[in-house]
């Protein structure tokens, strides 16, 4: 395992402080493999998977994947609502999807569950009032929570002070995370390990999701 490689893609709207304890249990037992990050949105990883620039892609997304991927489920994850504290849905018990309406709706353009949080709220006649959208995940939560509207967003996500969540019921929505390789191909040591490291590692005991 020595200078063994690992290009190890990750779907750009996944929360980071989730995978610090795997990344840190499997860098503690095999220190002498590197890991190189690539963060993408689900086609973009797709893509590189297929053509063989990556070696694992952790991601998610509402439509099946390409059948010549493998996709091997990791946890699943509720989408909540965000909004800054002190919020007058930080108040309530429950949180609906139509919540947001009547809110200044702040869009996070990678978010791979775009299209079907709309097709949603567009079911239930609701619109909402895009006032600010960015493809930056830390710029979205800083604003926030600084004040300037609510979004979906994650429920494992939230990393700035301030941002606070209640998962969105009426309907609930989740996402399933899975690790994606391709289909048939012969794996090293180093990702024959991290396969099993990243199968067996206990997600549930990482925490759910948090009102702040």
């Amino acid at each position: 395992m020595e200078e063994a490689q690992i290009r190890l893609g990750i779907m750009c709207t996944v929360g980071p402080a989730r995978f610090m304890s795997f990344l840190a249990g499997f860098h503690a037992t095999n220190p002498g493999c590197e890991i190189t990050l690539v963060e993408g949105v689900p086609a973009k990883l797709s893509n590189l998977l297929l053509q063989g620039e990556l070696d694992l892609a952790v991601m998610a997304q509402p439509e099946p994947f390409n059948e010549r991927l493998d996709v091997l489920p990791l946890y699943d994850e509720r989408f909540c609502i965000a909004f800054p504290t002190g919020h007058r849905l930080d108040q309530q018990n429950r949180v609906e999807i139509s919540d947001v309406a009547g809110e200044t709706y702040l869009r996070r353009i990678n978010c791979e569950y775009r299209d079907y949080l709309a097709d949603q709220l567009q079911a239930l006649g609701l619109a909402v009032r895009v006032g600010f959208q960015s493809e930056r995940e830390d710029w979205i939560q800083m604003m926030v929570a600084a004040g300037f509207g609510v979004c979906f967003l994650p429920e494992f996500s939230p990393t700035i002070p301030g941002v606070r969540t209640q998962p969105v019921t009426g309907p609930e929505v989740t996402r399933k995370i899975s690790l994606v390789s391709m289909s048939g191909r012969r794996f090293s040591p180093a990702l024959m390990s991290f396969t099993r490291a990243i199968r067996s590692h206990s997600w549930l005991l990482d925490g759910g999701a948090d009102r702040g």
